[in-house]
């Protein structure tokens, strides 16, 4: 049986570290509150993908804080590991290899802002794999993108791709000309307030611990 494993790619959640575009409404501390939430609702859905699809989780985490209580926050179904690189490209990279390195066929990655993000759409992803598979984003960039064993992703990660700006999918396609590219179907990351005020209510309704904060909190946004 092929061996996946879904790389969950996080900043820990740390005030005037994380999610610093949502403070042109929002707090420093605000900001990191609502990266924490959208987090720990992302541990409620993916908590069990091991048992049920045998699809392994790992958390690739930055280095904001001292990470031990970050953590102890983890589900136990999970796995971690330390993001290495200087930037985002070498640090995906990093994440790929070593999964890949571990034994596995198939990894996927995604960030950790994306509300809508599903068990059922990670699973799609690796049905669809064959070379690549990338879940665009509305704003330019992507929020999935994953490989087999053997496609060489090197060249996106090490070219000097303007990573968070509206080129960055564009550009990644052109840097992948030549292997089979599976698309999923666009979701919208968060990065400024307005995101939040456009979530659907069903999104909302998965997501418990965002869609607190956006009840107590949604005067803030404008």
């Amino acid at each position: 049986m092929t061996k996946q494993a879904y790389i969950l790619f996080t900043r820990i959640p740390t005030p005037n570290k994380v999610k610093t575009r949502l403070q042109a409404r929002l707090s420093g501390l605000e900001a990191s509150q609502v990266q924490g939430d959208m987090l720990q609702d992302f541990f409620a859905k993916f908590q069990n993908l091991p048992s049920q699809q045998q699809i392994d989780v790992f958390v690739a985490y930055s280095d904001e804080q001292d990470p031990s209580t970050f953590l102890t926050t983890l589900p136990v179904t999970f796995q971690a590991m330390a993001q290495v690189g200087r930037d985002m490209g070498q640090r995906m990279q990093h994440a790929f290899e070593f999964v890949f390195n571990l034994g596995y066929d198939a990894v996927v990655l995604t960030g950790s802002d994306i509300p809508g993000l599903d068990p059922a759409l990670i699973t799609q992803a690796f049905a669809k794999l064959q070379d690549v598979v990338i879940g665009p984003s509305p704003d330019g960039g992507y929020y999935l993108i994953g490989c087999r064993r053997g496609i060489n992703l090197a060249p996106m990660f090490t070219s000097p791709i303007a990573w968070g700006q509206d080129t960055v999918y564009a550009t990644t396609m052109k840097l992948l000309h030549g292997v089979h590219i599976a698309l999923l179907k666009p979701l919208q990351d968060v990065d400024y307030p307005q995101d939040l005020t456009t979530l659907t209510p069903r999104t909302i309704q998965q997501n418990q611990n965002l869609g607190a904060w956006l009840i107590k909190n949604r005067g803030k946004l404008g």
